[in-house]
């Protein structure tokens, strides 16, 4: 069924998953225009009460229609879309709503490509392009038709590319995750692309889970001063419940930070720098909770013993590549890994830092550019290593080739003559069974020299086969003569010519006695 529907719709080789049937004309514009819409509703309509609960612990109240009129700015800046917010430039984007944002999109575009037939060539872009096409549409439509008096502004060529590029990363991992590549794309894929990208996984996993450790305990040991900023910025229960809401979505940007610590260049609030070679306060204290976490004064010495940790993402990541059989793979399965790695983390520092307000913590800056190669020399060299070192025991490069010597296999023991397998060995069998039955009789009538072998002037049939008895060919069974046909002048008697044989020998009786009875199989 599937030869069939590669071709309704699709190119030739573009495989359908098992239970789809591919639909077209208005019921595949009515699923893609479902999953571009909805995807943005939904997103949208996700925001909407946190949005509403930060503006009601604000103190002044909240109505329905101001809500859903403050998440606009907020939609855009979950698309990572630069705001403006009384003249002042806002380009620290929480990363908590992008990633919700993303996961929305993913799970629609998933449903969709599954909906239309899951075939990636006739599928995958049409999905893909819907819905990325949307999501730039509407931030275009909600940056145009924010209010000027609003204090919230963004620029509509920014809300287009914003919008449309996170909406397209979402959409590109839903397809993926349901939409199966063609047979002749993955044969395509070289075998050590697949182990790089696991590689770089656990990479990126070791180092994120590091900059979350190092979060957790500067809460920790800062929460005095923490707590101070509660205090100076939300007294009372439900405006910190607000302003935790908002740390939290911020959370994200600060774990990142964490790992640019780990990797050692850190990051910069203002004129403020910290990392694990130096320090320096920016020039006022914050009273935001996460920006009350910077040290005021220099790192201790053994911090440098964090550095160790993206190393060992590295040793991590180059064992990933070293379990390959085809030791010539497992150099580039590392340098996958390693380019992946490089490139996730600059995109996440670029992300995570931006400008806040042209203020005395202006700008955020999580350098990207020091980070990657940060991660080029602390996790990339150890990768390439424990990538390109030989497993103990391992086999000798010349025993992975297809030259490699071939152990002699041992000689088979001596078994029993192997049965006919051919014709001509059968016929040549048969031949052997026949010389030997016709000498057998011979050897009889002379010993005999009275009365005929039984079967004696027997032949063979052509059409006889030799029939096996306990493991062995027995002799084929014989057909007696046929009686001379009369002539035609002769008078036909019945039982003419057939007499029983003469007590005085087989020379009396022996030419008008013909044998009429078969061999009896021998055992």
């Amino acid at each position: 069924m599937s030869s069939a529907l590669d071709h309704d719709g699709g190119p030739p080789g573009d495989a359908v998953p098992n239970g789809l049937l591919p639909i077209a004309g208005l019921d595949r514009l009515q699923v893609l225009l479902s999953a571009a819409m909805g995807t943005v509703l939904v997103s949208y309509a996700l925001l909407v009460p946190p949005t509403a609960f930060v503006m009601a612990t604000g103190g002044d109240g909240v109505s329905v229609d101001a809500a859903f009129a403050a998440t606009v700015p907020v939609w855009l800046a979950a698309h990572q879309i630069p705001l403006s917010i009384g003249g002042q430039p806002l380009s620290v984007l929480p990363l908590l709503p992008t990633a919700l944002v993303v996961a929305v999109v993913a799970v629609g575009a998933g449903w969709a490509v599954r909906r239309i037939g899951g075939r990636f060539r006739a599928d995958a872009g049409a999905v893909l392009a819907s819905i990325a096409g949307a999501h730039a549409a509407v931030a275009v439509l909600g940056s145009a038709l924010l209010p000027r008096s609003a204090a919230v502004d963004a620029a509509p060529w920014a809300a287009m590319v914003g919008g449309g590029l996170v909406a397209a990363a979402g959409a590109v991992l839903g397809v993926l995750r349901r939409c199966e590549l063609p047979a002749d794309l993955r044969a395509m894929i070289p075998v050590w692309v697949r182990p790089g990208l696991h590689a770089a996984l656990r990479a990126l996993l070791v180092l994120l889970l590091a900059g979350a450790v190092v979060l957790t305990a500067a809460l920790v040991f800062g929460a005095p001063a923490v707590a101070a900023a509660y205090d100076a910025l939300a007294p009372g229960f439900w405006p910190g419940a607000g302003v935790t809401l908002v740390a939290l979505a911020y959370l994200p940007n600060a774990v990142v930070a964490g790992t640019a610590w780990v990797l050692g260049p850190g990051f910069a609030v203002g004129t403020g720098t910290v990392s694990v070679f130096a320090s320096f306060p920016p020039a006022a204290q914050s009273s935001f909770p996460l920006m009350a976490l910077l040290p005021a004064g220099p790192p201790p010495v053994w911090t440098l013993a964090v550095l160790l940790v993206p190393i060992g993402a590295g040793v991590l990541a180059g064992r990933v590549c070293r379990e390959l059989q085809i030791a010539t793979a497992r150099v580039p399965a590392a340098a996958v890994a390693i380019t992946v790695t490089t490139l996730v983390i600059g995109l996440f520092c670029l992300l995570a830092g931006g400008r806040l307000a042209a203020g005395a913590f202006d700008p955020v800056s999580v350098p990207p550019g020091l980070a990657m190669a940060s991660v080029l020399l602390l996790v990339g060299v150890p990768a390439m290593l424990v990538a390109g070192v030989a497993r103990r025991g391992e086999p000798d490069e010349a025993e992975w080739t297809e030259d490699a010597p071939v152990p002699a296999a041992p000689e088979p023991a001596e078994a029993e003559p192997p049965r006919p397998r051919t014709v001509a060995e059968l016929v040549a069998l048969r031949e052997r069974q026949a010389a030997a039955a016709a000498a057998e009789v011979s050897a009889a009538d002379e010993g005999a020299g009275a009365e005929p072998a039984d079967g004696a002037g027997a032949v063979v049939e052509e059409g006889a086969e030799p029939i096996e008895i306990e493991g062995s060919v027995a002799e084929p069974l014989v057909e007696a003569v046929p009686e001379p046909r009369p002539e035609p002048d002769e008078e036909i008697v019945p039982g003419a010519g057939v007499e029983p044989p003469a007590a005085g020998g087989a020379d009396e009786a022996g030419d008008n006695v013909v044998p009429f009875d078969r061999r009896r199989r021998r055992s």
